[in-house]
C-alpha cells in the first residue's frame, strides 16, 4: 500500500487509469484516500492537499464530533468553562450581587441561582445563565475589533448582534447586519479577530473568491492558519 504525507495528514495512495483528476475521500472512521490518475507528481499531489487541506479538516472534525461527543458541562465546582480562550474553574457561592461573575480567576456562580427554577433543570439553568454572562461581555469585545477593522476597509456594518447560530461562528446579510454566535466568547482573541475580519470583508465582498480571500490576507496575512485551527479546534469551545 503506497503512502503520501502532508504535514500530519497521511493518504493512502490509490492510483486509476480510469481517472482524469485527483479525488480526495474521507471514509468513516477518517481514514484519507487519494485517488489519482498514474503516474501524478508527489508534488503536485502535496500542492492539491494544501488547497483542500481546510475542507480535509473541516471533514474530519464533523466526523471527530459524532464520535466522540463533546463531554456536557455539569455546572460543579471545578468544572472549566472557557472565555476568550482561557479556560475558568467554576465556584459555587452563598451570596454575591450577580448570579454569575468572573472573578479572581475564577468563574462564581450564585448557588441559589444554579437550582433556584423548579421548571429548569440544574444543567438548564447553568448553561442559560452562563450564555447570557457570554452575549453580554462578548459584544462590547466585538464592537472595539469591528470599530478598528472598519477603518481599515472603509466600511462599518448596519449593526452587531449575538444570538444562537447554530454551526455557524458568524454571517453578513445584505443590509450590512453582522451576527456572531454568543460561542465566540469562547475562542481565543485571535480566532475572534479572524471571524470579525471574515464576517466584516462580507460588506465588501459577498462570495467566498479569490478577491475576498485576498482583502481578508491584506488583513491578516496568517488568516490560513487561523483557519486551519479553527477549523480542527472550534468544536471543543463550547457549553
Amino acid at each position: 500500500m503506497k503512502t503520501i504525507n502532508v504535514g500530519e495528514l497521511s493518504f493512502e495512495l490509490r492510483e486509476s487509469p480510469r481517472r482524469r483528476t485527483v479525488e480526495i475521500t474521507i471514509e468513516r472512521d477518517g481514514k484519507l484516500i487519494l485517488t489519482t490518475p498514474p503516474q501524478v507528481p508527489l508534488e503536485k499531489l502535496g500542492e492539491i492537499i494544501e488547497q483542500r487541506r481546510f475542507w480535509i479538516y473541516s471533514k474530519l472534525l464533523k466526523k471527530s464530533a459524532i464520535k466522540q461527543p463533546t463531554a456536557q458541562k455539569t455546572y460543579l465546582p471545578g468544572e472549566g468553562f472557557h472565555y476568550l480562550g482561557r479556560s475558568y474553574r467554576l465556584k459555587l457561592v452563598d451570596s454575591a450581587d450577580n448570579p454569575l461573575r468572573l472573578y479572581h480567576g475564577r468563574f462564581e456562580l450564585l448557588r441559589s441561582a444554579e437550582s433556584s427554577s423548579a421548571s429548569l433543570s440544574h444543567q438548564q439553568q447553568g448553561q442559560d445563565l452562563f450564555i447570557q454572562w457570554y452575549r453580554g461581555h462578548i459584544h462590547q469585545h466585538l464592537e472595539s475589533i469591528t470599530t478598528s477593522i472598519a477603518n481599515r476597509i472603509g466600511k462599518e456594518p448596519t449593526s452587531i448582534q449575538v444570538r444562537e447560530l447554530g454551526n455557524r461562528w458568524g454571517s453578513c446579510n445584505p443590509k450590512g447586519d453582522i451576527y456572531f454566535h454568543w460561542r465566540i466568547a469562547l475562542l481565543p482573541s485571535s480566532m475572534i479577530e479572524y471571524i470579525v475580519v471574515h464576517e466584516m470583508v462580507h460588506l465588501i465582498q459577498p462570495n467566498h473568491n479569490r478577491d475576498f480571500w485576498d482583502r481578508v490576507e491584506r488583513i491578516l496575512p496568517d488568516c490560513m492558519d487561523r483557519k486551519e485551527w479553527l477549523a480542527k479546534n472550534g468544536a471543543i469551545f463550547s457549553l
